[in-house]
Formats: structure tokens, C-alpha cells, sequence
């Protein structure tokens, strides 16, 4: 399928054209039919997936630009988010010329935005839940006009304690709106919410039974005893990056993670965390965008749903609480088809969580440090289970057994030791024969592969 095969108007064909989108992703084909319908969606996908294109291209599409009033109204958790959204809904919008559209987040000049909301309104308003209510209440913006709602990672605004601000909007919308909400997760505490909004959309959850995207590998790195910062200093060693970010659970940790790069030699560091002032967040997401870093850090919450373009590894200091986020964390990488690699600093303190990833059905790759390098640890080295079954097992049995059931003399334990040894023996070559044979065996598939491919 194609996008042109949606029935978009002109101008949005032409713009994805212009940007050079064909192929839909699996959640925008699922979602943009109904949207393009006026049904409102409940729609869980994993980061990276296509989500915001999901919601914009068809309601973008159904927009009555003649009418200068706000008409699409999208509420997001964090400012770099919004700002993202923003920057896209211009790029698709380049050929309407009748297109107005806003962008109202905290950190901005609030008295230049109310000023502007005195002579016009937008038809498209992207926003943070607490700056969109205070235009509201104090009677600038109109959101009560808005066909269409969106509220993004809503999962999110949930954390960040912003749900009673989307509340209180929602219930000043028509009561005809198109209501949709877009999530990576859908919690239960959500659904409360759900019932008093979304009784009525449709529910497209696009998984596919999978936590994380094949492209990625998980990778594990043991640390022993080593500090984190040492250990940072051999993965830098060890991987040759197209863009890194690191992942660090608290924001007063990124400027310690950044001096460790700038001591290894790093100069050029991007840095995503709740600290920095509204201006200086704004330019560093253009110095992002623009691919002015090969390494970032950042804290989750800073750098939640924004789309890093050419993320080729993730390393995570340590891991969240909340693992979740870990799956947001690894999907800044391994996207458009792209192989990545989300490297996870192990160590004892973690393993519960790293047990839980496991269950979540996330497989790791096992690295150690071995002097300052980084050493791939080989599955067949491992403690293997004890099977019962085993052929060894079942011929060492046989011969305990058999010196059971006569009287023994000295020196037996000897004797039974080195026919048991003698056994185990056979069993190696013949475990090691069949191994040889099963590999060239599958080389031989493979050439034939390739030769019929």
C-alpha cells in the first residue's frame, strides 16, 4: 500500500512527495482510515512507529481551511514534543497557503501569544496541557471550537501529573469533536479516563506481540566492579557510532555524564533534560535536529516522543523504574529499517529488572569486560542445566548401578571413574561429529540459497 492510495487532497499528496514518504507504516495504515472518517481511535503503538503521521495526515486532511476559527487541537506532555509535532504539521502543510496554525508551551512568551490571540485564531493548535489552559481561562484561546482532539503519549501526561488540565479542556470541547488518544502504553489508571471519553472509538493496538523492535540488539554489559564511568569509557571504545544517546534515570545526572565525555575527549555534547531554561531546550532541539551531535544525553522524561533521526546506539547508564521507558529508550534506535544496538550497564543491583525485560520478552546479547575491552560472552560457555535425560547421564547411572549390585573391591571408585570418563569420551565425539555434519549441512542450505535467491 501507498500513501497516495489514502485519497488525500492535493496538497498533502504533493507534500509527502515532497518529503519523500511512500510507504505507510502498519499503525498508520490500521488509524488513518477511520480518522479520515471522523472516528475517533484508541491507538497503542510502540515509539518510533509512525504514531504522530498516524493522527496528522488525516485530520489535516479534513481540516476546512475557509474557516478561521480553531478547529484541531493537540495536547502533548512535554514542549520538545509539541515543538516536533509543530515543525511536522508545517512540512505537510507547505502547500496550503490558508493554513494558520499555533504553537503555545510553557517557557515562551506568554504576553506576545495573548496578543496574537486578541486579532486571530489559529485553525491548528499544538500545546502543553497547563500553558493551553491558562489561554483558555483567561479568554484568548477558543478551544471550545475544536473538531478535532488529540492528546499524544498520553501514558505521559498521566506521569507528569497533567491529567486534571486535560480534563478540565475536554469538557469544554463540543460534545461532536473527534476525540482520539495516542499511547505507546495504555495503564489501567488510564482507564477511567478512557470510559468518560472513549466509550465510543475504535481500539487499534499495533504490537505485534513484540517489546521492541527487531532491528535492535539488546546488548548486556557486566560491569563487575568497575565504576559506570570506566565502563562508558570502553563502550566508547568499542563502538564506532553514527549518533549515540545516553540514558540517565535523574536530570542532575547528565552533567556529570557529560564532563565523563568531555574527560574522553568528547567536545560536542547535546544535552536533554529538565534543567535547561525554555530558550536554551528550544535551541538545543534545533542543534538535535540539525544533526549538530554525535552524542547526547538525556534524561527520559526530556526526550520522551521526540524523533532523533539517525540514532544508531542507546546506552543506559542504568535503568528506569519504570521499565517501560526502557522500551522508549532502545526505539530511538534501530528505526527506518536501520540496525541499532541499546547497550544496558548490568551489574547486581539490576537484575531483578533485568530478569523482568526477560519476561517482557526482550533477549540480550552478554558482553563482559575483559582488561578494557569488551568480550562477547559464548552461550556454550555457560553453566549448562542439569538434564536427567542427557545420554551421559543416563550411561553414568548405568554404571554406578551395576557396581551397586556386586560386592565392590578396593580400589572401585577408581575403576567406575575411568569407565564413566570413557563414556562421556564417546559421547564428546559423537556430540562433536554431529555438530560438524549439522553445520555444513546448514552452510550447503545456505549456498544453495544464495546461488537460487
Amino acid at each position: 500500500m501507498k500513501f497516495s492510495d489514502f485519497g488525500f487532497k492535493k496538497f498533502l499528496n504533493d507534500a509527502l512527495v515532497e518529503i519523500g514518504f511512500q510507504e505507510p507504516t502498519s499503525i498508520q495504515t490500521k488509524v488513518i482510515p477511520y480518522l479520515k472518517k471522523h472516528q475517533a481511535v484508541i491507538a497503542q503503538s510502540h515509539t518510533g512507529t509512525g504514531k504522530t503521521h498516524a493522527f496528522l495526515l488525516p485530520i489535516l486532511n479534513n481540516l476546512d481551511y475557509t474557516m478561521a476559527k480553531v478547529q484541531f487541537l493537540i495536547i502533548t506532555p512535554t514542549r520538545e514534543l509539541a515543538r516536533q509535532i509543530y515543525d511536522n504539521i508545517k512540512t505537510l502543510l507547505e502547500f496550503q497557503t490558508q493554513a494558520s496554525m499555533a504553537l503555545y508551551v510553557g517557557g515562551d512568551d506568554l504576553k506576545k501569544q495573548q496578543e496574537a490571540l486578541k486579532t486571530s485564531q489559529p485553525m491548528i493548535v499544538v500545546g502543553t496541557p497547563t500553558r493551553l489552559r491558562s489561554l483558555y481561562e483567561e479568554n484568548y484561546l477558543q478551544l471550545t471550537t475544536a473538531n478535532y482532539v488529540v492528546l499524544d503519549e498520553c501514558d505521559m501526561v498521566f506521569d507528569l501529573g497533567f491529567i486534571d488540565d486535560v480534563d478540565f479542556m475536554i469538557e469544554k470541547i463540543n460534545r461532536q469533536a473527534i476525540i482520539s488518544l495516542f499511547s505507546a502504553t495504555v495503564s489501567n489508571a488510564i482507564k477511567p479516563f478512557l470510559l468518560k471519553y472513549f466509550s465510543r472509538a475504535i481500539f487499534i493496538e499495533n504490537l505485534d506481540n513484540k517489546p521492541s523492535n527487531k532491528n535492535i540488539e539488546h546488548i548486556l554489559v557486566w560491569t563487575k566492579d568497575k565504576e559506570n564511568k570506566a565502563v562508558l569509557k570502553i563502550i566508547k571504545e568499542a563502538i564506532n557510532p553514527y549518533l549515540v544517546v545516553i540514558f540517565v534515570n535523574k536530570k542532575d545526572q547528565v552533567p556529570e555524564v557529560v564532563s565523563w565525555l568531555r574527560e574522553f575527549g568528547i567536545k560536542n555534547i547535546g544535552e536533554l533534560h529538565g534543567d535547561l531554561d525554555a530558550r536554551t531546550r528550544t535551541n538545543m532541539q534545533k542543534r538535535i535536529q540539525n544533526m549538530e551531535f554525535k552524542w547526547i544525553v538525556a534524561s527520559d522524561v526530556a526526550s520522551r516522543g521526540i524523533d532523533i533521526v539517525g540514532v544508531s546506539h542507546v546506552i543506559s547508564i542504568d535503568l528506569p523504574k519504570d521499565l517501560q521507558y526502557y522500551i522508549h529508550r532502545s526505539g530511538r534506535t534501530g528505526r527506518n529499517n536501520y540496525l541499532g544496538q541499546s547497550y544496558v550497564l548490568f551489574n547486581s543491583t539490576n537484575q531483578s529488572q533485568i530478569d523482568a525485560l526477560k519476561g517482557m520478552g526482550i533477549e540480550f546479547t552478554n558482553k563482559k569486560l575483559v582488561g578494557s575491552e569488551l568480550v562477547q560472552i559464548n552461550d556454550s560457555k555457560k553453566k549448562k542445566s542439569f538434564n536427567p535425560q542427557a545420554p551421559a547421564v543416563i550411561e553414568e547411572n548405568k554404571i554406578i548401578s551395576r557396581y551397586h549390585k556386586k560386592k565392590v573391591k578396593p580400589g572401585y571408585k577408581k575403576k567406575r571413574k575411568a569407565e564413566i570418563d570413557k563414556v562421556k569420551k564417546e559421547i564428546r565425539k559423537k556430540h562433536i561429529k554431529e555438530s560438524i555434519a549439522k553445520v555444513k549441512k546448514e552452510k550447503y542450505k545456505k549456498r544453495r540459497e544464495d546461488l537460487f535467491e
